[in-house]
């Protein structure tokens, strides 16, 4: 009869090397992808130390969540003048526009009609919002304003609101919504974070080189 040959402890122990390597690479790997995935959509999100103002500036372009954060401060008494942008989106088929419909929101939210200001024109980006403030900041004497606007978008705001009122005494505070679906730790688990964190970088990529 012949014996079978013992395993050879040398070339076992080299195979579970291989596997603990393996599993340790892509385990560092994927904790690098992970690190710079909510690295990317932390750096986008800026939250300056909220503090009275003359407005609390809305920018457009949500469903009200922006409206809320903004009541929620002024209802703090942050602010005396509540500030809503209007935007190229004016006509929504509700038989208001869209600037109507988040004064309205306010109102029902307890902030004084004769206490919000709508911003002229139609903007169709950030830095046309920026100057249409500035032309009602100026009409109404605001010489410091807290800007509310998406996570994503507060690092591009408060660029764009600090070149447009260079040379002003103007002061400016950007705030992010608080409880926004736009979280570092998970944005990129949806397609419309994906889309968002790419245009929010695009957007930057475009100010830099211009600067």
């Amino acid at each position: 009869m012949v014996n079978a040959t013992p395993p050879n402890n040398s070339k076992i122990t080299s195979c579970i090397q291989t596997l603990i390597l393996f599993f340790l690479i892509n385990f560092l790997f994927f904790i690098f992808i992970w690190v710079g995935l909510v690295g990317a959509g932390s750096y986008l999100i800026v939250k300056d130390r909220v503090k009275p103002v003359d407005a609390i500036v809305v920018l457009s372009g949500d469903e009200g969540e922006r409206v809320k954060e903004a009541v929620k401060w002024y209802e703090k008494g942050y602010a005396n003048n509540f500030v809503i942008t209007k935007t190229h989106t004016e006509y929504i088929g509700e038989g208001r526009t869209y600037s109507e419909k988040l004064q309205r929101m306010a109102i029902d939210a307890g902030v004084p009609a004769d206490s919000i200001f709508i911003t002229d024109g139609e903007a169709s980006t950030t830095a046309e919002e920026a100057q249409a403030v500035k032309i009602l900041a100026n009409q109404r004497n605001i010489h410091s304003i807290l800007v509310i606007t998406a996570p994503y978008h507060t690092r591009r705001a408060r660029i764009i609101f600090n070149q447009e009122f260079m040379n002003t005494d103007m002061k400016i505070l950007v705030h992010p919504v608080e409880g926004s679906w736009y979280k570092p730790i998970n944005w990129y688990l949806s397609a419309q974070g994906w889309r968002q964190t790419f245009t929010e970088y695009g957007s930057l990529l475009v100010i830099w080189f211009k600067s």
